[in-house]
Order: structure tokens, then sequence, then C-alpha cells
């Protein structure tokens, strides 16, 4: 992709974004800054629909793009300035455009290069990679998918023209208009330029704002429009104008539709209209509809939860497992090796979660000194509410919001100190100690934030595939995978790949209710664990149906491999007019009987009394006998085993049946079956390290009736016969 295309397919994008806001703002005062949050947020809702209707492609997103800017001469708009409390002066505007402009060089050509970054790679591009090549949304629905997605949206027609780099130019734009929207919103709450300046130099010149800037994550999109809600409510503030009302309410629905916790933005937005006006309320949900409703009616409808891929307790559905999301949850809000004491440090310079700050974030507590301004206290009331997600989610980015807010706090306290040398002197600091040359001189090196100047592969004089070989270890597995494969196959891979660069449909173990089903496979065939039968003899009698209970709660879930029925001492073979059903996790009762010990039905939860595996027979089944195969060896699990009569009564028939060792097992092909049926026909699988199974794999290709195609790093591609 050239530099010009990539150039065309971002400037696009971002015009048009600019060109719809100022449309539908014609008649009102607005800040361009303004109008191109409303119209990128109207643009995203566009995309969305093109792509629900199947006619997402490049011609159809370049008329998108042409229809409001050949708008745009033919329409008067009125500017709209905030007036300074205390301007700068010649030369602090000369300090700031020079501190800007060196850190824009530097985030401008690391966005102009191709994207390595890991979330982008597997997520916010591989996503609009699938988007631009299809032209609708995917048929599938895994953990990344249900996640609002609108940046993804404006990523999906920049990608149509510029490929990569111009949907990280896009997130990079909003990054560029961060700093006159943050002196807008300055001006607004009564601060001093220079108390904008040391929040703006602050947020812009930290580490972890220049790699989520110039790259496809998007925390630096949701600190702009975030801002720009706080910029709109304190204008209805001023001026009292209900449009502003609506756009506020567009603006912090977009920050949900960004990314969840911006969620935040919409709870701080209504509370402060309700303190306020309540009667505002209804205008500030109209505008957000537009913005939320997309993601939450889509997830509705294809997973039947809304909150999809999280709420999965309130919202069973066959998606996703509630087990599943409950440990990427502990996953995700631990510290790890972070004690809270060390916490500080790290989010300014020690990289132990994942981000940094600079030196001005250990000088955070200062604001406080402004606490008699009103601004400064709002500042800090929507940092701190802004900040409560960061609990959940222990990255450094996630705080990115929250920052850049009680940055504002800390330049109101720190510009009135000794003339305004001390701000003067913040700047300086921040300034310097953040240029990543400076950065470079102390280790980490794998610290996340960016490392290098790469001019010529932004230019294009390296080619893209040298630069990602070199820089990126899942690319060349893409590269196998995609040579190894036909265009429309499925694969089923233990890790997340680099969707990003691999034209293909990947499910991954961890991300989908499925693939929990294909990992769990395969690793009950390479750890045969013995299975116990837990069984019943009665009278022979014919049955209508057989439940299996569970009479009280466990914290641990509950797994069932097989279900049997007996009649004069041998196994009943299960008929197709059968009918599994259970409670909870009802779409995967069919597994308990099978006939594969590689499957299993499981809860995916801790057992709440009253679950049960109940099978329906139809035509009634003479039986006398039932049992239950697990792994479970407890001695005293209350199960309870109950027949159903021919006039329609129960009958308990067995009470906590000990449990008894078998020679059963799950055969490696057993696992490979499951994929088969599946419809995967191909299996990536690791063989690095500690990661064993991908080594078995290797070393008994036979056994698990795979065939090695190729490996390349600590991966191996297999087909599946």
């Amino acid at each position: 992709m050239t530099p010009l295309s990539i150039l065309f397919g971002a400037a696009l994008t971002l015009a048009a974004a600019y060109a719809w806001g100022a449309v539908l703002l014609r008649r009102v005062a607005a800040p361009p800054e303004i109008a191109l949050a409303v119209g990128a947020a109207v643009e995203s809702l566009l995309i969305f629909l093109l792509l629900a209707l199947h006619v997402g492609y490049w011609p159809v997103f370049l008329a998108l793009g042409l229809a409001p800017l050949a708008a745009l001469p033919f329409i008067g708009r009125t500017g709209l300035s905030d007036a300074a409390v205390e301007p700068l002066g010649r030369y602090g505007r000369i300090a700031a455009g020079a501190i800007f402009a060196a850190y824009g060089v530097w985030y401008l050509v690391n966005a102009m290069a191709p994207e390595i970054s890991p979330d982008g790679i597997v997520y916010h591009l591989g996503l609009a990679f699938d988007y631009a090549r299809m032209g609708r949304f995917p048929d599938r629905f895994a953990f990344y998918d249900a996640l609002p997605q609108g940046m993804e949206m404006l990523f999906t027609m920049a990608f149509a023209f510029g490929h990569h780099s111009a949907a990280k130019l896009v997130e990079f734009g909003f990054l560029v208009a961060t700093p006159s929207l943050m002196l807008r919103v300055a001006r607004r709450l009564g601060l001093s330029d220079r108390a904008w300046l040391v929040a703006a130099v602050f947020y812009c010149c930290a580490p972890v704002t220049g790699i989520t800037g110039a790259t496809s994550y998007t925390e630096a999109a949701l600190v702009f429009f975030t801002l720009a809600a706080l910029y709109l409510l304190l204008l209805w503030r001023d001026t009292d104008e209900r449009w502003c009302l609506v756009a506020a309410g567009l603006a912090a629905g977009f920050c949900y539709a960004i990314k969840l916790p911006g969620a935040m933005v919409l709870v701080g937005a209504a509370i402060w209209v309700t303190a306020r006006r309540w009667r505002g309320l209804a205008l500030l949900a109209a505008g957000a509809l537009g913005a939320v409703a997309p993601w939450l009616v889509r997830n509705a409808v294809i997973a039947h939860n809304p909150l999809a891929p999280l709420a999965n307790a309130i919202f069973p559905n066959p998606h996703f497992h509630l087990l599943t999301e409950r440990i990427l949850a502990a996953q995700l809000a631990s510290w790890g090796s972070v004690e809270l004491r060390d916490v500080p440090w790290q989010l300014a310079f020690g990289d132990g979660l994942t981000g940094t700050y600079g030196p001005l974030l250990l000088a955070l507590p200062l604001a406080l000194l402004a606490w008699r301004s009103r601004a400064a206290r709002l500042a800090l009331g929507a940092a701190i509410l802004l900040a409560l997600p960061w609990c959940l989610n222990r990255g450094a980015r996630f705080l990115m919001p929250a920052v850049a807010l009680a940055a504002l706090a800390l330049g109101a306290a720190l510009a009135g100190f000794w003339r305004g040398r001390v701000a003067w002197a913040a700047v300086a600091l921040q300034a310097i100690v953040c240029w990543p040359q400076t950065l470079n001189q102390f280790p980490p090196e794998y610290a996340f934030r960016l490392h290098r100047f790469p001019l010529h592969a932004a230019l294009r004089i390296e080619r893209e595939a040298h630069y990602l070989a070199r820089t990126v270890p899942e690319f060349p597995v893409a590269k196998m995978v995609e040579e190894n494969t036909p265009p429309k196959a499925r694969i089923f891979s233990f890790d997340a790949v680099a969707n990003a660069y691999l034209p293909r449909e990947v499910a991954v173990s961890w991300q989908s209710a499925e693939g929990d089903r294909m990992a769990d496979a395969l690793h009950a065939a390479f750890h045969p664990d013995a299975l116990y039968r837990r069984g019943v003899r009665f009278p022979s009698a014919p049955l209508l149906a057989l439940r299996l209970r569970m009479a009280a709660a466990r914290k641990t879930e509950w797994r069932v491999e097989e279900v049997e029925v007996y009649a004069k001492g041998a196994r009943v073979r299960p008929a197709a007019d059968w009918v599994m059903r259970a409670r909870p996790n009802r779409w995967e009762a069919p597994l308990a009987l099978d006939g594969n010990y590689a499957t299993a039905w499981r809860t995916w939860r801790p057992t709440e009394a009253g679950s049960a595996l109940e099978i329906d027979f139809g035509i009634p089944v003479i039986a006398d006998g039932a049992a239950l195969l697990s792994r479970d060896a407890e001695e005293t699990l209350p199960l309870e085993i109950w027949a159903k009569q021919l006039n329609g009564t129960w009958r308990l028939v067995g009470n906590s049946p000990p449990p008894a060792a078998t020679p059963e097992a799950p055969q490696r092909a057993d696992a490979t079956a499951v994929l088969r049926r599946a419809g995967y026909r191909y299996l990536l699988a690791p063989i690095g390290g500690d990661d064993l199974i991908g080594k078995d794999m290797l070393a008994n290709p036979d056994d698990w009736g795979l065939v090695a195609l190729d490996q390349t790093g600590n991966s191996a591609l297999f087909h599946v016969r």
C-alpha cells in the first residue's frame, strides 16, 4: 500500500466525519472539534448500517465520504470562540508549538508504519480487515465480535482505501485534535492557558498516549470524545441550548461504542444533567441512543444478551460461558506482582501495569491545592468517576480519560505558583523525560511505548512484509496459515493469531463457547483422566424420561461426560428421538449423550441446587438402570436420579450413588472428531516452551488423526483428517 493511498483513506474518513458534523450543526454555533466528534459518531453509525446491509465496499464508502464533502461549500457555518482567561503569550505559544510538533512528527511516523501492536493485529484491525474484504459482518460471533465497535467502523472505511496504516491514522487524527479541544474545555472551565498547557503536555507526551494514539488502540479517541461530551455539557450550562444536550449524549454514547468503560462517560453526563435540570435527561438519552443502540440491539438479536460478551449470569446464552468470563475478568483485574504501594511508580515509570505516564503522574496529588477552584473540583470529580473501570482492568491505558481530566486540575494548581514558573518547569520536565529517545536510555526495552522512528517503513521504502516479519512474531504464523489453507477454510487455534494479516476464519479457544468446547475436548484427550461411573439399578419398567439432579449447591461446576441407560444389564443405545435437556446450559446438553468421552456437558458456573440433566425418551423405554460418567471422584456428591413413570409421576430411584472407577477414557482421535464435526479442518497449535499438547501432536499425528502441514516459530499447523 503506497503512502498516498494510506493518506487518502485516513483523510477521506476524517474529512467526511467533519463534513457530516458540519452539515448536521449548520444552524448552530459549534467549534470544528465538536463538528468532528458529532460527524464521526454519525459516520460510524452509517458504516454499521452499510455492513448490516451487506454493502460495505469501497465504492459505497467513497460515496459516503464524498456526499457530505460536496455539501460543505453550500452551507454557512457560525464558528464559536472560547475566550482566554489568561493567554499564553508569544513565547508560550512558540514553546507549545515546538513540543507538540516534535511529538506529533514522532507519532505520525509510527502511525504511518504498518500495524504491529498486539491488540491491533488481533482485534481492532482484524475486525476492520474482515469487514472491508467481506463488505458485511461475518457469520461468526465470538468475544471481539460482540464488543461495541464504534471506532472499528471508522477503521473499516479507512482500511478499504489505505489498509492498516490508514486506519491507524484515523486514531492519530483524534489525538491531534485533542489538545485544541482540551484548550476549549479549559477555557470553558475558566482556567488559564498556562494550566491548559500543563495538562496538554502531561497527557500528549505521556508514553502510553503516544503508543495508543499512533496505533489502532482506541483509548486516544475515547479521550477525545470524553472531552467533547464535557465541552458540550459546559456549553449547555453557559447557553442553555438544547442541541448541546443531544450532541453531548451522542458524544458520551459514542464513548461506550468505542470501549465498554466509556459507559462511565454517559453515567457522568447523566449525573451532571440530573443535578442541573433532570428534564434534560430525555435529550441526553435521545442523543446517546444513536450511538449505543446498534451494539445493544445487535447483541440482543444474535446472542440474546445485549451486554455480550459480559453479563452472561444475567443473560445466559449459547455463545459465551460464564466461567470463561469470570476467569478473564480475574486476569484483567489482577495487578500481577505489583503491590498497591508501587502503583504510582509503575504508572509513572515502571510499566508493571502495561503503560506509563511520565513524571507528572507523581505530581497529581498537588492538584488538591486547587480544591477551592470549582473547575478543579469538577475535573477531579470527573476523573475519579472515569477511573472506576480501571479496577476491572489493570492496563494503564484504561486510565487515560481520567488522567486527561485530572491533568487539568493539576494545571490549575501549578499555573499560579511562583508566577507560573512551576508550571513551565512541569511542562519542560514532562516533555524532556518522556521523549522516546530519552526513555530508550533506560530499561525495560519491552515497555509498552514507542521505541523506534520507523521512517523507512512508514514511507514504504522498507517493504511492509519485511518490516512485519522482523517485528511481529505472529506475522510469519499468519503467512504460514494463509499459504497452507484454502480461502474458506475454518481453522481452530489455541492462541490468538494476527487476524489483521490473515484472510481466514480462525476460532480461538477462549473467545467463544464453541472455542471452549473444542479446547476442552483436545485437553481431555491429551490428559485422559480416569472416568468414574455413578449408577443405580431398579426394577425393570417402561419409562418416559430420566432426570439426574443435584440436590445441593457446590462451589465447583458440575461436569458429565456421558449418561447411560441400561436394560437387562446392557446399555441401551440412544435413539434419534431422545431429547436432552439441562438446567443450566441447555444448549450443550446433547454432549452428555453423544458417545464421545472427549466431550462433556458442563454447567460452566458453580453448581446450584436443582441443576439437572434430563433425557426425554419420546417413546417409552424399558429400563432397569442408569448411570453417569464423570471425572468427579467426590464420594458424597448430592446426586439424585429420578425416573418418570408412564402415568407421568417422577420416582426417586437413586440417591448419592458412590463413584466407581472405569477403564473408559477419551482417546486422541475422539477429540479431533469433535473438531471435524464442528467443521474445522485445520488446527493451529503451540509447540514452544511448556506447550506440550502441540508437541504431542507433532510426535503422534496418526493417533490424533492429524497431518502436520508446516511449522514456524512456536506454532504448527495441522490438517484434520
